[in-house]
């Protein structure tokens, strides 16, 4: 796990590292992404400036198959929505971004639900919807707001 950083060789290096390989524990990604945004151990980021949000995006291509206090679908899915809740209850905007290529598996109703609000769930069936996801994703973040 890479703390949050700037040096984008090293972030590229760790992405192109990756590799699929047996089941999927979605909450490990949501637990190690919001330790990641929390000021303390183990990545001690420092306190944000004001007015900044947090945020996770969550990328799975599997279904939430694992974790290692349970092999119950329903336990799994619910240890996931209790991380889920609290990072939402802490503040934190996830966006869920579900690749099932060619669409053999179906919706993910646990990324679903993990989800801020329905406009942040996404469910793609192609590769190539992968970097347009993203980008709208960017485009989200980014949008200025005016307030008075």
């Amino acid at each position: 796990v890479t703390p949050l950083t700037y040096d984008w060789t090293t972030l590229s290096s760790q992405v192109d590292a990756m590799t699929a390989n047996g089941n999927t524990n979605q909450t490990i990604g949501l637990a190690w992404g919001w330790q990641a945004l929390t000021d303390g151990n183990p990545f001690s980021p420092g306190t944000l400036p004001q007015n900044t949000q947090q945020i996770i995006i969550l990328l799975s291509d599997g279904l939430n198959t694992q974790n290692r206090w349970s092999t119950s679908q329903s336990s799994i899915d619910a240890r996931e929505a209790l991380a889920c809740t609290n990072a939402k209850t802490a503040g934190t905007i996830t966006y869920t971004v579900y690749v099932d290529l060619n669409g053999a598996t179906g919706s993910s109703t646990a990324l679903y639900n993990c989800a801020t609000d329905h406009t942040k769930y996404f469910d793609l069936t192609t590769t190539g919807s992968i970097i347009t996801t993203f980008n709208n994703i960017a485009q989200q973040i980014t949008q200025l707001r005016v307030a008075q």
